[in-house]
């Protein structure tokens, strides 16, 4: 049986199973995922799964983020891609995909440089410069960011997402990611904020949405990283 050909440190990977992306990120000795997860790489494990429509706005294109997800199956997500590849002799049985801790989306979400928010330390954002967020045009209402337009009223595909300066896609808005208190722990928070967030206290880096709830939501997904 050949030896299974892992990432190399300093390196990109694409995981076999799913085409998904990661970016090695020298702050926290692993890597991370380039973009949120998608309807298509989640629909992988779960062929049926729908992230639906909000209000007549499809949530469901394969290049979406995976919405209508739970901790539990944020939890399960990852556990089931690693099993997956370590028994094809894909990836070496000394990583694991997982998710985030809190302390590891603060990381790649300031940058290393304590900036409050995912586009930096000013506020209001540069139009179009910050992410998907609820802005000053969108049709759906409720709280806004003022003389702020992405382009898209709802989730967008996630390579359109606004890149952070470590090459993250989506770390803010587009859907609240799915974190945990430590490594294969449990629960911590929702973080980043979505599509459907304008209030500014909901767009700092440090605005944790705590509700563990199994009740599926159409703005929550999740981000891999792969990890010793």
């Amino acid at each position: 049986e050949k030896e299974a050909r892992g990432p190399r440190r300093g390196k990109g990977w694409t995981s076999p199973a799913t085409g998904m992306e990661f970016v090695w990120t020298e702050a926290l000795n692993c890597w991370v995922g380039k973009y949120e997860v998608t309807n298509s790489e989640y629909r992988v494990k779960e062929q049926a799964h729908a992230s639906k429509a909000y209000r007549g706005h499809n949530l469901d294109d394969g290049r979406r983020p995976v919405a209508y997800v739970t901790w539990r199956a944020a939890q399960a997500y990852p556990r089931w891609l690693t099993d997956r590849e370590h028994k094809t002799g894909k990836l070496p049985n000394e990583l694991q995909y997982r998710l985030p801790t809190g302390k590891e989306w603060m990381t790649f979400a300031q940058c290393d440089d304590g900036r409050k928010y995912p586009w930096g330390r000013r506020w209001p954002p540069k139009r179009g410069r910050a992410g998907n967020y609820r802005d000053d045009k969108t049709p759906l209402g409720g709280i806004g960011i003022e003389d702020y337009q992405d382009g898209h009223v709802a989730s967008c595909p996630v390579e359109v997402s606004w890149e952070n300066p470590w090459g993250l896609y989506g770390v803010g808005g587009n859907v609240w990611e799915c974190t945990t208190k430590a490594p294969l722990g449990p629960f911590d928070a929702w973080r980043g904020g979505s599509w459907s967030s304008g209030d500014q206290e909901w767009l700092q880096c440090s605005a944790r949405f705590t509700d563990s709830a199994p009740s599926q939501l159409y703005n929550t997904g999740l981000r891999l990283v792969l990890s010793p």
